[in-house]
C-alpha cells in the first residue's frame, strides 16, 4: 500500500484594487519626474543660467570693445587732422637748407615782377633751437631798384611764396628820378631732417595750371594713329602707331640732376596735334659728368605691356644743340631703363624721333616716366624744345597675309562651351572645331572655368 503526499497548500494571489493601481501609477510618475528634475531639468537650468551670465559678460565686453574702437577711431581722425595740419605747415619750410632751391624760387619771383634785383648775397647757414626743435636758417640780401608799386608787388609775392620767408631788414632811398633804391634782407628756415630725394635728383620747379582741368584729357589705352612715312602718292607704305600719351594734361613737372641744371616747363600754344604742346626751357652746366633735365611724366600713367618695335615723341627744335634727347622707363622692380632717341639736335621744326626699346618681354610691363635732355661733361648749353604726343609702332595687321595669323586669349567662364564661344567670337556655332583644334581639345570637351583658350582672330 503506497502512501502519496499531496501538497494541498492554497495558492496565494494579491488582489489590487483600482484605487491602489492609480496610486502606484502616480508614484511611478512621481519617481520619473523626480529623476527628470534631478538629472535633466536642474542641469539644464544651470546651463541656461550660465549661458545667460556668459551672454551678459559678452555684451559687456562688446560694449567695452565698441567704446575702445570709438576712441581709436576718434584718435585716428584726430591723428589724420593733425598730420594734415602738420603737412600743411611743414610745406611752408624747407626740409633741408639748400641754397640752390632757394635761388630757384627767388628767380621765379623776380622774373615775374618788374623790380630790378641785380644780385643775391647768401650768408652762411646757421642753426637755432625753437621750442626744443632744431632748425637751420639761411640769410639772403637783395639790392633792388624800382618803383614803389614794383616793391609792393615783390613784397606781396614774398609773403605768398611757397616757402615762409621772414624779412628782418629793409632799407629804402629815393633818387632824383623818383625810383627807389634799397636793400632787403630776409631769412629762410628749414627743419625736419634730410630732404627726401629721388635717385639723387630734385625738383627745381613744377608747372601745374591754376585754371580749370583741361578738357583735352589723355586717351584711355592705345588708340591707333595712322602715320605715313612719306607721300602716299610715291607708293610709301603706311605705318600704324599706337598713341601712348597726347600730353594735353596740365600736370607736367621739370626736374634737374643737380644745381647746375635749371629751367621750367609750361603749356605752349604751338602743337603738332591737339591744342597745345609742352615747352621745356633748359639751362645745363656740367663739370666732370653728364647732367640731365627731365620732363617728368609720372602722373601720365604711360604703361607699356609688351615691347613695340619702336617708340618715339614729336619734338620741335628751334636750332642746333649738342644735347641728347631720350626717354626713361621704369620696370616693376623700380629699375631705370634709358632709350636714346636722338644724339644731337640738328633740325628745325617738328620731327618724330624714335628708337627701339628693350625687346626682352621679361622686363615688361614698363612705365614711361621721363623725357630727358642730356648734356655731356664739361659743357654749357641752354635752349628750348617743344614736345608733343608719344607714340609706339607695332607690327602691321597684314601679318595674316604672310601666313602668320594673330590670336587673342580668352578665359573660360562657368557655363561656356566651345559652341557658345564660337558663336560669341565668330558669329556662328560652326567654328567650334577650329577652337578645339587650336587648343588641343576634343570636339565634345567640357570646358573648365578658368581655362585659358587661344582664339584665332
Amino acid at each position: 500500500m503506497e502512501l502519496k503526499l499531496q501538497n494541498n497548500k492554497p495558492k496565494r494571489s494579491i488582489n489590487i484594487s483600482k484605487k491602489e493601481k492609480n496610486l502606484l501609477l502616480i508614484l511611478l510618475v512621481a519617481i520619473l519626474f523626480w529623476f527628470s528634475y534631478k538629472f535633466v531639468l536642474i542641469p539644464q537650468g544651470k546651463a541656461i543660467e550660465k549661458l545667460k551670465t556668459d551672454k551678459l559678460n559678452y555684451e559687456n565686453d562688446l560694449i567695452k570693445i565698441q567704446e575702445i574702437l570709438a576712441r581709436e577711431n576718434g584718435i585716428k581722425r584726430e591723428w589724420e587732422n593733425l598730420n594734415t595740419e602738420f603737412i600743411r605747415v611743414s610745406e611752408k619750410y624747407y626740409q633741408e637748407m639748400n641754397q640752390s632751391d632757394l635761388m630757384h624760387m627767388l628767380n621765379g619771383i623776380i622774373d615775374s615782377g618788374q623790380l630790378e634785383v641785380p644780385s643775391m648775397s647768401f650768408r652762411e647757414t646757421e642753426a637755432l633751437e625753437l621750442e626744443g626743435l632744431q632748425a637751420d636758417y639761411l640769410g639772403v640780401s637783395l639790392p633792388f631798384r624800382g618803383s614803389f608799386t614794383d616793391l609792393e608787388v615783390f613784397l606781396s609775392q614774398l609773403r605768398n611764396s611757397p616757402k615762409r620767408l621772414l624779412i628782418d631788414q629793409l632799407s629804402i632811398t629815393k633818387d632824383s628820378s623818383d625810383s627807389l633804391n634799397g636793400q632787403l634782407s630776409f631769412n629762410a628756415y628749414a627743419y625736419g631732417g634730410a630732404k627726401a630725394k629721388e635717385d639723387g635728383y630734385f625738383y627745381t620747379n613744377a608747372y601745374n595750371s591754376p585754371n580749370k582741368p583741361s578738357p583735352f584729357t589723355a586717351f584711355d589705352g592705345y588708340v591707333e594713329v595712322p602715320v605715313y612715312s612719306g607721300d602716299s602718292s610715291d607708293g610709301e607704305t603706311e605705318e600704324k602707331r599706337a598713341l601712348l600719351a597726347d600730353l594735353e594734361d596740365d600736370h607736367i613737372y621739370y626736374m634737374g640732376t643737380g644745381s647746375g641744371v635749371t629751367g621750367k616747363v609750361s603749356r605752349f600754344g604751338t602743337a603738332k596735334y591737339g591744342k597745345t604742346s609742352i615747352r621745356a626751357e633748359y639751362f645745363i652746366s656740367t663739370d666732370y659728368q653728364p647732367e640731365r633735365a627731365y620732363v617728368v611724366l609720372d602722373d601720365q600713367d604711360i604703361n607699356i605691356k609688351y615691347p613695340p618695335p619702336s617708340i618715339g615723341i614729336w619734338a620741335f627744335s628751334y636750332g642746333y644743340s649738342p644735347v641728347t634727347v631720350g626717354l626713361r622707363f621704369q620696370d616693376m622692380d623700380g629699375r631705370k631703363i634709358d632709350v636714346e632717341l636722338e644724339k644731337g639736335v640738328n633740325w628745325t621744326g617738328w620731327k618724330y624721333i624714335s628708337a627701339s626699346p628693350p625687346q626682352d618681354i621679361n622686363v615688361y610691363p614698363l612705365k614711361l616716366d621721363r623725357v630727358y635732355i642730356e648734356l655731356g661733361s664739361n659743357r654749357d648749353d641752354y635752349g628750348v624744345l617743344l614736345f608733343d604726343r608719344i607714340e609706339a609702332s607695332y607690327p602691321s595687321e597684314d601679318s595674316e597675309k604672310e601666313g602668320m595669323p594673330s590670336y587673342v586669349f580668352y578665359v573660360v567662364k562657368p557655363g561656356d562651351t566651345l559652341t557658345s564661344i564660337s558663336e560669341s567670337f565668330y558669329g556662328s556655332k560652326t567654328q567650334y572645331k577650329r577652337l578645339a583644334k587650336d587648343n588641343g581639345l576634343a570636339e565634345n570637351s567640357i570646358l573648365e572655368a578658368g581655362k585659358v583658350l587661344v582664339i584665332q582672330k
